[in-house]
């Protein structure tokens, strides 16, 4: 690292990775010797490491705010013309800013338990040497790989001491505000993580070394933990889907694109801890596998982020991989080995068997059928990470590129949900201890659900459409009817209900009740979102068609109306309008900032407030400032009064008035008046294209709105804007390509598209709902 490279926010990186690193080494000195030695030592450096991330994190921020250009990641990341919202998303846009973020919220979660009063023992010492290890290796990666890095050092044929006018700009996908929102709530889930890892570790070493666990100690406080992750995380993914549904024009919310599913890995893996160590709470049960689950869950963040950040897989996210660096793969490397390792291991040489059924109990046994419902969660893990690895790896043996389609991971996962709705449905139903009559009910459900299997009252009914070649899987899965959902969902969702209903009936507890209706939310909703994401991708559907002449339906032309081929659409539009941004107003400079920046062009406006001649030459004063318009061939006509857009080659006004700072060259063709300036020397970095349309299908008319398609044109990238028009049953989602010349626009409808939304509502006032009670109860 060079000493130019030394900025000072990558000084004030460098020093959280030298105090983290302090706080871990003496924490692990205090946890080998189980000596109090450098208690305030340890405090100060785990607090200095947080405050130098906090203080990193905002400087960064501040630098976007103000659009200090000086920095590569600065200039790289964000633009003039962008609001305050964008300019906060720019800092968290690409890898260097993004692992910033991350590591600042981990310092903070981590320094959080050194100070608390309520982590203190032995094994307290270790988990938060691990948690402040953490924090050093990403401060580490920080400080080779920093956003504080200037411009001069990033591009070493940039001219010394040159500041680049403008920003490069934000990447056209995230210029929404799903967008500004999405990753904070991402990395604020996945930094929660960092503890339950370090306690799953540290669980197992103790065991190893003869100790007392803190895991046992901890529990309560870990499960709020991971609850809250939970919460985050599920809101992340929806945010995520409503991004890529509503704004991009992608055509669905979900696709099983490579970093769809990597999001989904560690979301599986906390919903299957969370069960585990809300079993081990209550009975003991899952003594290996509630902490080696919440261990694990930490390196699958690290893998879903892998993902993300390498640009190995082909991803319609391909815009966030940066370079995930060697410090991502170590982090990986070592938290994958110890999170696996260390409790096979003690499973193996250390551990008795616990999975011995007692001999009085059935092999259907509430026990069991628990197993059974928590193995479902990690078997659709497993087919997500297949799916993700088999091309990679088939690649790196072979040669051979080969892809992994939705069918592997539909039609895997579907008897997998299916077989969890029934032992979740189950399970519930044994909490009555009704025996026989949960049983019976199940192997009912079970049988109806074959039998709606095989009724398909249209070829659109079967899951899928595979050939005689394909595996037996989905030969015998994608014969099926999606009506087979829907008997094990409504048997899922009843028998939780039922519970509910039986359980806080007589009971006065209100944390009790909350608590309860915590869990029923959750699962209804959980029941509710699977069918109606199983019918939006099998009944979805799509019909096209291209509008000629677009442009002349601006200013009141007259509107345009279509017949959509293959359908009973009739498409009309109206009001076309192209929008750019910035606009010339906008991107013209104050003569304050003509004098702050070094371009041999600029885009001026200001009031003319004085008129001059020099050398036959007129010139005019702007804003009483030191800028001066000045007419280049004798064309420009200047009045004192008048508001000015002006473009021209710069000039220090030294070689013709001592008192003036600068003149701008200008004529008229390129000058005009606020109200009339003079567009065709504006470089726009955006142009949307929007029009007013209006679908009806027959006589009904079933969407009405805008959409867009917005060209930027110094990425050479196009977005949309989807017009969606909700309804009971399903959306009518109209997107399409748009300029003067004409557009070509799809309509589609997704069935039970705000099902899903509402699935996921219950779900997210389900957790909260629990976290709340089981804090009153435990409080």
């Amino acid at each position: 690292m060079s000493p130019e490279s030394l900025t000072i926010g990558t000084l004030l990186i460098a020093l959280a990775a030298f105090a983290s690193s302090v706080a871990a080494v003496l924490l692990l000195y205090r946890y080998l010797t189980n000596s109090d030695d450098f208690q305030r030592l340890t405090r100060a450096a785990a607090g200095i490491s947080t405050l130098s991330l906090v203080v990193a994190h905002g400087y960064l921020t501040y630098l976007f705010v103000v659009g200090d250009y000086t920095y590569a990641y600065v200039w790289q990341n964000t633009a003039d013309y962008l609001s305050l919202l964008y300019r906060i998303t720019g800092v968290y846009a690409n890898h260097e800013g993004s692992i910033l973020f991350w590591a600042t919220l981990t310092a903070v979660v981590a320094t959080w338990t050194v100070y608390s009063s309520r982590f203190r023992g032995r094994g307290s010492r270790l988990v938060q040497s691990i948690s402040l290890g953490i924090v050093a290796i990403f401060s580490i990666m920080l400080v080779s790989q920093s956003p504080f890095t200037p411009i001069e050092t990033a591009f070493p044929d940039t001219p010394s001491g040159f500041v680049p006018p403008d920003g490069d700009g934000l990447n056209p996908l995230l210029v929404d505000p799903w967008m500004a929102i999405h990753p904070p709530i991402t990395f604020a889930a996945y930094a929660l993580l960092i503890v339950p890892f370090a306690l799953g570790i540290t669980h197992f070493v103790s065991l190893f070394r003869g100790e007392e666990s803190v895991f046992d100690q901890w529990i309560h406080s870990m499960i709020q933990w991971l609850r809250i992750s939970w919460l985050l995380l599920t809101a992340s993914i929806v945010f995520g889907g409503i991004w890529a549904y509503g704004v991009l024009g992608w055509g669905g919310f979900w696709s099983w694109d490579p970093v769809e599913t990597a999001v989904l890995i560690p979301w599986l893996a906390l919903t299957a801890s969370l069960h585990a160590i809300n079993r081990y709470e209550k009975t003991g049960e899952y003594a290996i596998f509630a902490p080696a689950s919440a261990a694990l869950i930490f390196p699958l963040v690290i893998f879903a982020t892998t993902v993300v950040r390498s640009g190995v897989f082909r991803s319609v996210h391909s815009f966030a991989a940066g370079g995930i660096g060697t410090g991502i793969l170590f982090l990986l490397a070592v938290t994958g080995t110890l999170a696996l390792a260390l409790p096979l291991a003690y499973w193996l040489f250390k551990s008795e068997d616990e999975t011995r059924r007692p001999a009085t109990e059935t092999w259907l046994s509430h026990r069991t059928v628990y197993h059974g419902a928590v193995l479902s969660f990690a078997v659709l893990a497993f087919i997500s990470i297949w799916g993700l690895s088999f091309p990679v790896l088939r690649h790196a043996a072979t040669g051979v590129e080969v892809s992994v389609g939705q069918d592997h991971y539909n039609l895997w996962s579907y008897p997998v949900v299916v077989f969890g709705l029934l032992a979740g449905g189950l399970y519930a139903l044994l909490d009555l201890r009704r025996r026989r009559l949960a049983i019976a009910a199940t192997a009912a459900v079970a049988i109806v659900t074959l039998l709606a299997a095989f009724i398909t009252p249209s070829a659109n009914w079967y899951l899928a459409s595979p050939n005689p070649h394909d595996p037996l899987v989905y030969r015998l899965v994608g014969n099926a009817s999606v009506l087979s959902i829907v008997p094990p969902a409504a048997f899922f969702a009843g028998s939780w209900t039922v519970r509910y209903v039986s359980r806080i009936r007589g009971v006065p507890s209100r944390a009790f009740k909350l608590r309860e209706t915590g869990i029923v939310l959750l699962h209804v909703g959980a029941a509710i979102m699977i069918v109606a994401v199983s019918f939006v991708y099998l009944f979805t559907t799509s019909a096209s068609v291209a509008v000629v002449g677009v442009g002349e339906t601006a200013n009141g032309g007259e509107p345009i109306v279509e017949d959509v081929p293959d359908s009973e659409y009739t498409i009309e539009v109206s009001n076309y309008e192209s929008v750019e941004e910035p606009s010339i107003e906008d991107a013209a400079r104050s003569p304050a900032a003509v004098l702050e920046v070094s371009e041999d062009v600029s885009l001026v406006r200001g009031e003319i407030t004085d008129t001059e001649t020099i050398e036959n030459t007129a010139v005019a004063q702007l804003d009483e400032s030191d800028v001066w318009l000045a007419s280049s061939d004798g064309s420009a006509s200047f009045d004192i009064g008048t508001e000015v857009i002006a473009r021209g080659t710069v000039f220090s006004g030294d070689s013709l008035d001592s008192e003036a700072a600068a003149y701008v060259y200008t004529d008229s063709q390129n000058m005009g008046s606020l109200e009339d300036p003079p567009t065709d020397v504006h470089e726009p970095r955006m142009v949307s294209h929007e029009i007013d349309v209006t679908v009806y299908e027959g006589d009904t008319q079933v969407a009405q709105g805008s959409m867009a398609e917005q060209e930027y044109l110094r990425a050479e990238m196009n977005t949309n804007d989807a017009l969606i028009e909700r309804g009971i049953t399903g959306d009518t989602y109209v997107v399409g390509q748009v300029d003067e010349g004409g557009a070509s626009i799809s309509i589609e409808t997704y069935p039970l598209a705000n099902q899903i939304w509402t699935g996921v509502t219950l779900m997210l006032l389900g957790i909260t709902a629990l976290t709340v009670a089981d804090h009153r109860r435990k409080s």
